[in-house]
């Protein structure tokens, strides 16, 4: 989700680096991508995001270096299969135009200045399914903060993506962000509960932890014994953690997670 902000911040630490961006600029009928979408090709041939996949993006990326090689930019709109626009053998049925320009560092500093800072998922628990969870974001460009106080499981080699923080169990850090997504799933129910507690006293954007149905009741009825409304934990809690697809392994575990969280940034709220 997030590559082309690494991306952005590569080449606007490079005083001669350049680079093409291509962004959707409009779309009608059916589209991979809807406006918005942007795709990022430096100079040595790689790129960051994407503005659709297949042929479209296989069509962009060829305009993109003759665009690089040029230097003039490009507006172009692409047939998707029922629409006016350049043929590229796609069957969605719409069409897309896209932006291609060249920028260099000077511009990917103002694109990053004016577009919010990723959210992060700060991840409580480093076990069998921390480890899942944090290769799954890995593949999805979410950044991920991995805290735990065994320093046995918070190694280079278990989590070579993830910013690492060994803490005493009894003081886990918590400094999230507005728009940071919390995740908890220690080795300690105890544990697990102070950390839900402190987490509902944060503007996190989205609190998970991983529990059974009873545990959930449970910290629920506790919390509304403390003060903290049943309401509260309904609106802002996610426990059981993940969506509902009858996972069992770690893996499995963590595919319903990180199928949530994208649910959660992707799907309107109520």
């Amino acid at each position: 989700m997030n590559d082309i902000y690494e991306a952005l911040k590569r080449l606007a630490a490079e005083p001669e680096g350049r680079g093409v961006l291509v962004e959707i600029t409009a779309t009608a009928g059916s589209s991979p991508r809807k406006a918005g979408a942007r795709m990022l090709l430096l100079t040595d041939g790689t790129t960051a995001g994407t503005v659709g996949g297949g042929s479209l993006e296989h069509r962009a990326g060829q305009d993109a270096r003759a665009v690089l090689h040029s230097g003039a930019p490009l507006r172009k709109t692409y047939s998707l299969g029922a629409a006016p626009g350049e043929d590229i053998g796609a069957i969605c049925g719409g069409s897309a135009t896209l932006d291609f320009r060249v920028i260099g560092p000077a511009d990917a500093a103002a694109l990053l200045a004016a577009q919010p800072v990723p959210p992060r998922v700060l991840l409580y628990g480093a076990g069998h399914v921390g480890k899942a969870l944090a290769d799954a974001l890995h593949l999805l460009d979410i950044p991920v903060v991995v805290s735990d106080a065994r320093e046995g499981l918070l190694t280079p080699e278990r989590f070579p993506y993830a910013e690492r923080r060994l803490a005493e169990s009894d003081s886990l850090s918590m400094e999230p962000q507005a728009l940071d997504r919390i995740v908890i799933m220690t080795h300690s129910h105890a544990l697990d509960y102070d950390l839900l507690r402190r987490a509902l006293r944060t503007d996190a954007a989205y609190i998970g932890v991983m529990a059974s149905r009873r545990k959930s009741a449970l910290f629920r009825e506790r919390l509304a014994e403390e003060g903290v409304p049943a309401e509260q934990f309904d609106r802002r809690v996610h426990c059981p953690i993940g969506l509902a697809i009858g996972a069992e392994t770690p893996e499995e575990i963590a595919v319903s997670i990180a199928a949530e969280l994208i649910a959660f940034e992707r799907i309107p709220k109520a």
